[in-house]
């Protein structure tokens, strides 16, 4: 008999059977069913059990695996350069709680480092150029450990290029053989150096240290530090010799706030005003300063600074200084002696303090107008609104007439590099590029035959100069300015503010028309406000204009800070700006006659 659908061992009709197998009676369509009821059955408990196994391995994903990680959104978001991709990431960073926000900054992730020793790296600057720097990691580094950073300015800022040459090193890379050369102890496995790279004959003078150009430029490259190497915020040191040494004074003087210390070697506290603009002891108050200088030094004599330093400190500052009577300019004689003392006693004790209790200010450019918790935002004639005193005024004995010219540093002959605006070598003609062969019958070889010659000469004297320019000799006549204050008169504006108790602040001011206040949580009362006193002193009964606002965290403003500096350990949440002419205009004035200051 032929059999149906024999290509098919089990028709959809149940009307074939297997070629092999008993069947009896009529059972063919029960078993088929049964069979197909078993596979039904067998395919679905293989669905159960997978899905089964499924949501277990599910349930079994750690709880911090299925969240975003903030540090590596916070990652993102620096490293983003799409202007919309970091709008969303900004967005999302925002929509953290502020302790998480401030958690992932704080557990920022450091990439680990191949080897110790010297790495050349490069940024692009605030200025617009890109520049190199030169970090020496420790021995042994460890990414999850904090280290002290040790931040090194080259001196001959005006003449060095921005990288090596085939006949000189590249200048920060020679910064940091100061140090890593002589470290002693337990520094070799503890010490981060980094050597900045002003460029000037790349770039411009703007990059020197004292400018502003220049000093931003420092700022960005320790903040580019910051993000590949695990730095601790509280103990970031400026140094430098000579004009590494001149520019540690001049972030002192204008910009100290990410330092624990500034230290020179052979520098000058007034070079920074080079820049046509001034300095003011004042601002050295409350900072760590340490200095030395060399009695046979002819660029800058010990017996024209350490009076200086001596001024600075009868009025607040407190600089630690050593004059060695037998050092010139060079540090050879002295330096494995200062280095080994310089680690052993400040680099270990040294930390920032950006909550001071006291803080007297003073600056002519509101770039520069800030100081620790307080910000000068307006400069503007007050007339008797002011209860500050002016700066004391900057004596330095025996003072050499300037011509206003800097001289390279890498060629013997004295060579003209810089011409100072407004000085009196800008008046009479001088060129960059110009060599200095004659000061009126002194025959000028080298720079200490012109030194020798600018000490023969007195304020109201007249000078004629010979230069060699363009291979002809050239002869500039002029006057060197008379004994009148050397000080120009530019606009500035001195604040001196203190903070009395949590919750209280008092602001004296002269001629700053607007003021912020950065606020920690550590400067607020109880219930998160704070108040301000301005000019109590000019009060009758000491109380001033009292201003009072509730302090709220500002995300925006945390991330911001972070972004800028790199730094983990700022303290501030958010700032208050007062407009002080006009507080000053209306007096406060209790509801109750009888209350006091702090109930208000």
């Amino acid at each position: 008999m032929p059999r149906a659908n024999s290509a098919c061992p089990f028709s959809a009709r149940g009307g074939s059977v297997p070629e092999t197998g008993y069947v009896g009676g009529n059972g063919v369509g029960s078993l088929m069913r049964a069979k197909e009821q078993v596979v039904r059955t067998l395919t679905l408990i293989a669905l159960t059990l997978l899905l089964a196994a499924t949501v277990s391995v599910a349930q079994d994903v750690p709880p911090d695996a299925k969240k975003v990680d903030n540090v590596e959104l916070l990652k993102r978001y620096l490293d983003a350069r799409n202007r919309r991709t970091k709008a969303d990431l900004r967005r999302q960073l925002l929509d953290l709680s502020v302790e998480e926000l401030q958690a992932a900054i704080a557990a920022w992730k450091f990439p680990a480092i191949d080897k110790p020793g010297l790495h050349k790296w490069s940024t692009m600057c605030p200025d617009g150029f890109e520049r190199p720097f030169w970090v020496h990691v420790p021995k042994d580094y460890d990414p999850a450990k904090t280290y002290p950073l040790l931040v090194c300015l080259h001196g001959g800022v005006g003449g060095w290029p921005l990288d090596a040459t085939e006949d000189r090193p590249a200048a920060g890379h020679m910064a940091t053989q100061y140090w890593s050369e002589n470290l002693v102890d337990e520094w070799p496995s503890n010490l981060v150096i980094m050597g900045c790279s002003a460029g000037v004959p790349d770039t411009n003078q703007d990059a020197v240290w004292w400018h502003l150009k220049g000093q931003l430029n420092v700022l960005h490259m320790i903040a580019e530090t910051k993000r590949r190497v695990n730095i601790d915020d509280e103990r970031v040191i400026v140094n430098g010799h000579s004009d590494g040494g001149s520019g540690s004074f001049g972030l002192a003087f204008r910009m100290p706030d990410a330092f624990a210390g500034f230290y020179s070697m052979n520098g000058h506290p007034m070079v920074a005003a080079a820049d046509s603009t001034l300095v003011w002891l004042e601002n050295l108050k409350g900072l760590n300063v340490q200095a030395f200088n060399g009695g046979r030094d002819a660029l800058y004599p010990s017996a024209r600074v350490i009076p200086i330093y001596e001024q600075a400190n009868a009025l607040g500052a407190n600089i630690k200084f050593t004059n060695y009577p037998q050092l010139d300019h060079g540090v050879a004689d002295v330096l494995e002696k200062e280095v080994a003392a310089f680690l052993r006693g400040p680099m270990a004790e040294w930390r920032r303090d950006l909550l001071p209790v006291a803080i007297d200010w003073t600056c002519s450019d509101t770039r520069r107008g800030r100081r620790a918790w307080l910000a000068i935002d307006d400069i503007g004639d007050m007339d008797d609104l002011n209860a500050v005193p002016a700066n004391a005024e900057i004596k330095v004995p025996a003072e050499r007439v300037r011509l206003g010219i800097q001289i390279r540093r890498d060629v013997d002959a004295p060579t003209v590099e810089i011409v100072v605006k407004g000085s009196v070598a800008e008046s009479i003609g001088m060129q960059a590029g110009d060599v200095v062969k004659k000061l009126d019958t002194h025959e000028i070889a080298k720079m200490q035959d012109l030194l020798d010659a600018l000490d023969t000469k007195a304020a109201g004297d007249d000078v004629v100069i010979v230069v060699e320019r363009e291979g002809k000799d050239v002869e500039l006549k002029g006057k060197f300015p008379g004994t009148g204050s050397s000080r120009p008169a530019i606009p500035t504006a001195r604040v001196i503010a203190t903070l009395d108790a949590p919750g209280t602040v008092s602001v004296s001011v002269r001629d700053a028309r607007k003021v912020t206040i950065f606020v920690a949580p550590s400067m607020l009362d109880k219930d998160g406000r704070l108040r301000v006193r301005l000019n109590p002193g000019k009060d009758s009964k000491g109380l001033g204009i009292v201003a009072v606002r509730k302090a709220e965290p500002d995300k925006g403003f945390i991330l911001d800070q972070f972004e800028q500096t790199g730094d983990r350990k700022l303290p501030w949440i958010t700032k208050f700006t007062f407009d002080v002419v006009n507080l000053l205009g209306v007096k406060a004035k209790p509801a109750n006659p009888d209350q006091k200051e702090d109930e208000f």
